[in-house]
């Protein structure tokens, strides 16, 4: 739901300058981040800035080096995609200006915008696309979210090409090119989830680079895309320079350079009244505790936006029986996460879709909570409860941290005894991918195609966090991946929703609202945004 509204009281204004003064006083990274040239909204040259925050640090700008969504934030800025995805399911033009499938379904062929530049100046071309593809396939190159290109004709079950090049990706012409794919399916698949992250690089300047050295080489320092943005500079950590590329296809950006800056998430609201941060990115939800001094701020459009994200505590498999995991699920209290804790600004999830998602499946209901029925479960499996249990969480995540907190009280209830264990994101990614966990919480972006958790439950795949060995599930999802009929997907849907039920490699928890905001300096900004994952569609913003 939209909100805008005025101050409500001369005290919270009182709060929200303190806040500013915290923030931006002193010595901190914080303050040399909005201080000199950037923090201006017009510089001493007459340039017209808008600053952009997020919570996550980015990793690269290769994009196909990352499952990162804080880098996933810039590369939409520098690079490409064929279409824009949209949360209500439907799809716009991006780099594709038109799209069609054959009559048997396993043909897509993109017609591209004839008017797109790389940022040197060369156009974008069908060879570009080709390229990409052949890259995010490569033997050569481990591309993290490769199995997404399992879908094409030329490569084995993991995405990666049978030989060299071999991925069945074609140009037709300078500005047509056509995916080929194993067999009839369903073409919104591949346009909800290929597209969401399958960026265009440029063949140009990389054709003489092997695909081994790819990632790593120096082009990624200062890349050449084909965005709105063109990059400027970076301080590591802080923030990412740009300017605005104003030959970009879609329309010349209204502003002439933007920054994104990492900033904490207890500093947002500061920077939104301080005037030092304009709009918030994706992944920069506010904090609860600000939420309603930000809706009552007077300058400030707030946004709390349903989405499919939702957020799990992953549950190592090879250390927990399935019979203690479906006890896990019910000991803990997802009523106290959402009302109490998250406030209302969430909802329960029963599995990897969401309530109002159109897949999914209503059997799968009610999500029960009983704590009794649990601690006998737990007794009955024989299960050793005097080993403490470890349980990962993202350092600096106060959301998670105190979900942790009050699931570590629940499962104390049952007779288990939990050792909460802060990280940062990349280590904790890292210990749950090689299994060196009980429990660890990560969160999910969801998508309007049912099948993106798919590649998280499939034994032998980089994210197959819960240490899974039984192939049913991702045989499953794979299977519903690949028919055309969508009452035949959804019954395999349904399906795979009450298998993850019963086995519970992951306890789903809650779905949190995105509580974004912007200053009334930038409008034009879509409300809902187009695309919660990573397209701000900046082209389309007017600056003040």
């Amino acid at each position: 739901m939209l909100k805008t509204n005025f101050l409500k009281g001369a005290a919270v204004l009182a709060m929200l300058l303190a806040l500013t003064g915290s923030l931006f006083a002193g010595g901190s990274s914080e303050t040399a981040a909005a201080s000199g040239q950037t923090a201006a909204k017009t510089t001493a040259t007459g340039e017209k800035v808008v600053t952009i925050a997020q919570t996550g640090n980015w990793d690269t700008f290769m994009p196909m080096n990352t499952t990162n969504q804080g880098s996933d934030n810039i590369i939409d800025l520098l690079f490409e995609r064929l279409m824009i995805i949209k949360t209500d399911g439907t799809f716009d033009p991006r780099l594709a200006s038109s799209w069609e499938v054959n009559e048997t379904s396993d043909v897509i062929t993109y017609h591209l915008n004839e008017n797109a530049k790389w940022h040197d100046g060369v156009p974008v071309t069908a060879q570009d696309v080709v390229y990409s593809a052949q890259v995010a396939s490569s033997a050569e190159y481990a591309y993290p979210r490769r199995i997404r290109m399992q879908y094409f004709a030329g490569t084995d079950e993991s995405g990666m090409e049978l030989s060299p090049d071999s991925v069945a990706v074609k140009a037709i012409d300078d500005h047509t090119v056509e995916f080929t794919l194993k067999q009839p399916m369903d073409p919104t698949i591949i346009y909800a989830l290929i597209n969401r992250d399958f960026y265009i690089i440029p063949y140009h300047l990389l054709k003489d680079i092997s695909d081994a050295d790819l990632a790593s080489d120096r082009f990624w320092q200062n890349p050449v895309g084909a965005g709105p943005c063109i990059f400027d500079s970076q301080i590591s950590g802080e923030r990412v320079e740009f300017k605005a590329n104003k030959d970009y296809y879609l329309g010349a950006p209204d502003f002439d350079r933007l920054v994104y800056r990492v900033v904490t998430s207890p500093n947002l609201l500061a920077g939104l009244v301080s005037g030092e941060i304009d709009v918030l990115s994706a992944d920069a939800s506010l904090p609860l505790t600000d939420w309603e001094a930000a809706c009552n701020t007077p300058g400030i459009t707030t946004m709390s936006i349903p989405s499919f994200q939702y957020q799990t505590m992953v549950i190592n498999t090879q250390h927990i029986p399935q019979e203690v995991r479906q006890a896990i699920n019910i000991a803990i209290n997802k009523d106290v996460l959402v009302q109490s804790l998250l406030m209302g600004e969430a909802r329960k999830v029963a599995g990897p879709l969401t309530d109002d998602h159109p897949y999914f499946n209503d059997a799968i209901l009610p999500i029960e909570y009983n704590p009794e029925k649990a601690k006998e479960m737990i007794a009955e499996s024989g299960f050793d409860t005097s080993k403490p249990l470890t349980m990962l969480v993202t350092t600096g995540n106060d959301i998670g941290q105190k979900t942790a907190i009050l699931i570590q009280q629940d499962l104390q209830k049952v007779g288990l005894t939990i050792q909460i264990q802060t990280l940062d994101f990349p280590t904790l990614l890292t210990n749950t991918r090689n299994g060196d966990y009980d429990f660890s919480f990560i969160g999910f972006q969801g998508s309007v195609d049912p099948t993106e958790s798919v590649p998280n439950v499939t034994v032998g795949y980089l994210n197959n966090f819960s240490q899974l060995t039984d192939p049913t599930l991702g045989e499953i999802g794979m299977e519903s991946s690949l028919v055309v009929d969508p009452a035949e997907r959804h019954e395999l849907m349904d399906q795979y929703q009450v298998l993850i039920k019963e086995q519970v490699p992951y306890v789903y928890l809650y779905s949190k609202n995105i509580l974004s905001a912007h200053t009334n300096r930038v409008s034009g900004i879509p409300e809902p945004p187009v695309d919660y994952n990573a397209n701000k569609c900046v082209w389309l913003w007017q600056i003040d």
